[in-house]
């Protein structure tokens, strides 16, 4: 009789015991699957906007987040400057030129046709043409003019102890704007050796080639001649 109670208790811890470690398993399991589970859905951030500066001839379609500059144009109508204001602050005027000094860049307007945006070191600025500063040399602006089949034009420029390399392409701010890319490096005999031809050379022109992996630091929006008139 006791052999018999022992068995049968025996039997019972164990099915209970087996029970217990079900749950175990079971609550773990959903514990686990609840770690793992993907967050609610929610709605995804836009990672586009569209950008419109007033003087262009059309909008632009931007990445959230990304610094896309100037977001003016050249102007001195009432309209521009307070919208000018309201985006980079106060200016201040140097000569006949208004300044607005940012983190990443400064941004001038030295004529009512023309403004300039000159980049700070160590900082990215995309433009309306979808050039880099900061990043871009002149290389990758004339791949990326020829991928778009758009026509460059050069210039370099001997300044007073400088060479200023300056590269023109059509403005994606529309037909009544052109583009300027440029960079200026004091003048050192190294470069002079580049840019200067031999003396012996068929061709005197002074060569530009010294600047195409060079990195564009300077933007100028200017407003085409035809439409100053």
């Amino acid at each position: 009789m006791l052999r018999a109670l022992l068995i049968t208790f025996a039997i019972l811890a164990g099915a209970l015991g087996g029970y217990l470690y079900w749950l175990h398993r079971a609550h773990a399991y959903i514990q686990v699957r609840s770690l793992t589970a993907p967050p609610p859905r929610r709605a995804a951030a836009p990672s586009t906007r569209i950008l419109f500066v007033p003087g262009c001839e059309r909008s632009f379609l931007v990445k959230v987040g990304e610094l896309v500059e100037p977001q003016i144009t050249p102007s001195s109508t009432p309209e521009t400057l307070a919208l000018a204001t309201r985006l980079y602050g106060k200016p201040t005027r140097k000569s006949h030129s208004l300044i607005w000094s940012q983190d990443a860049f400064t941004l001038a307007e030295p004529a009512a046709d023309r403004l300039l945006l000159t980049l700070e070191t160590g900082h990215v600025v995309q433009t309306l043409d979808d050039i880099e500063l900061g990043i871009d040399s002149f290389n990758a602006i004339r791949a990326k003019m020829r991928d778009r089949n758009l026509p460059v034009s050069d210039a370099l420029v001997h300044g007073q102890h400088t060479w200023t390399y300056q590269l023109m392409i059509p403005s994606s701010c529309g037909s009544r704007w052109s583009s300027t890319y440029s960079r200026t490096l004091p003048e050192t005999p190294d470069l002079d050796a580049q840019i200067l031809p031999p003396a012996n050379s068929p061709n005197p022109a002074p060569r530009a080639a010294a600047f195409f992996n060079r990195i564009a630091s300077e933007y100028t929006l200017t407003r085409a001649q035809s439409q100053q008139r």
